[in-house]
């Protein structure tokens, strides 16, 4: 398979150093019990350390993969050809953990479509080393943003390591990173629609105090207390508290 052609607008680089494909083995750490959903398997690096669990899924978007890795691995996994956006993952709410190397392009997307799915316990995923920056900030940091706060209300992220681009064929630009997301059961949010409409419109305005920001979608007795402040001096727990104050 090493003469497949890499389609790039499906942001295809597969690993090829075996250190790190045990490391990230390492971290998702599949156990017979487990129930695992992976996202763009490839050429199966990942899948075939994936394959003893209790199930997997693997959803691949290339007919070409797709065709590969039935050969490859016959009827040991479950295969589908499709994007994972397009996917109902409430069919697989028995499952407890999801793994990919996500492409860049959606990474977003598919991250917040995974953390609306509480059946999971937890995510390992491989994505750019800046994104893995932003998910994982802390308060006060010039890429805390609308990103990090959004994910860290629904979910705790660790990065676990950076991988560099080196080791992947093709080359892509940046540098990745792996990281392992818990999903949380309960976020604390009484209505998360308007959470995420707070956040945004804060950081839509990151340079303005949120007395200024924030003055004619909320009453400011609803976050009086972090009036004079900048939305990225506050950390999850304060937003929630003003959310939940309305």
């Amino acid at each position: 398979m090493n003469n497949h052609p890499h389609k790039k607008k499906w942001g295809q680089n597969f690993i090829q150093d075996k250190n790190i494909i045990q490391k990230i083995i390492n971290v998702i750490n599949p156990t017979k019990d487990d129930k695992i959903i992976e996202i763009g398997p490839g050429k199966g690096a990942i899948t075939e350390y994936l394959i003893n669990s209790n199930q997997l899924t693997a959803i691949e978007i290339d007919p070409l993969l797709y065709s590969y890795l039935k050969d490859k691995f016959q009827s040991k996994l479950s295969l589908i050809n499709d994007d994972i956006l397009n996917i109902d993952l409430c069919n697989y709410s028995d499952y407890n953990k999801i793994v990919g190397n996500l492409p860049y392009y959606i990474t977003t997307p598919i991250i917040f479509k995974i953390l609306h799915q509480p059946f999971f316990d937890e995510a390992v995923f491989m994505v750019q080393k800046e994104v893995a920056e932003r998910i994982t900030a802390s308060p006060g940091n010039k890429i805390y943003g609308r990103l990090s706060v959004m994910v860290q209300v629904l979910a705790d992220v660790k990065k676990e390591f950076n991988i560099s681009k080196n080791i992947f064929y093709p080359k892509p630009k940046v540098d990745s990173s792996l990281i392992k997301i818990f999903i949380k059961k309960n976020n604390n949010v009484n209505n998360m629609e308007l959470f995420s409409e707070i956040v945004k419109i804060a950081f839509g305005q990151r340079r303005k105090i949120l007395r200024n920001s924030l003055k004619d979608i909320i009453p400011i007795n609803a976050y009086n207390e972090y009036k004079n402040m900048r939305p990225e001096q506050l950390n999850v727990s304060d937003y929630i508290k003003i959310s939940n104050n309305i």
